[in-house]
């Protein structure tokens, strides 16, 4: 008898898109307790290997697990100054808000990240859809990567006399 091994879903990301994604997931998240380059590298890590078991497929769902995770820790970092601030029941009250906030913020992201994947594998299911997607997908990025070029290449000209930075005529009171 034969396993059955469900085929992994294929993630066409450019190393600059997953670069992205890590520094700023990463860079959102709270500092760690231990001020030290190890403690860092291992919350890094830890958030990473978290982002990466969401399974995400594309740089959408990279996002919602993104948002999911940094959420998370930032109400697992309110809990822990809950417990630093016990005595001030003002600022506990203030707290508590922020953590239930934080951990709502984290479960509408994880839910809306199932939603979006289970909508992708479905229509990956589909003949022909998967294909379509795909096509869509790189006709999309493609385009904007030209558009987003551009602009990186072309510096900014200053505005002629009598125009704003838009390129538009001011207007003369008078």
């Amino acid at each position: 008898m034969t396993a059955f091994y469900p085929r992994p879903p294929v993630t066409n990301l450019s190393p600059e898109v997953y670069d992205h994604i890590a520094r700023t997931l990463t860079g959102l998240l709270p500092p760690p307790l231990d001020d030290s380059p190890e403690a860092l590298l291992d919350r890094d890590r830890a958030a990473i290997a978290k982002l990466a078991a969401l399974l995400p497929a594309n740089a959408n769902e990279a996002d919602l697990a993104a948002q999911c995770i940094v959420s998370q820790a930032q109400a697992e970092d309110i809990l822990r100054l809950l417990r630093e601030n016990a005595g001030d029941a003002a600022l506990v009250t203030r707290l508590n808000g922020q953590y239930g906030s934080m951990l709502r913020t984290s479960l509408a992201a994880h839910e809306q990240l199932m939603r979006v994947q289970a909508v992708r594998r479905k229509r990956e299911s589909m003949e022909g859809a998967a294909i379509q997607d795909a096509w869509t997908l790189h006709v999309v990025e493609q385009a904007m990567l030209k558009v987003a070029d551009q602009d990186v290449e072309r510096p900014e000209a200053a505005p002629a006399p009598g125009e704003n930075s838009r390129g538009r005529r001011k207007r003369l009171k008078g």
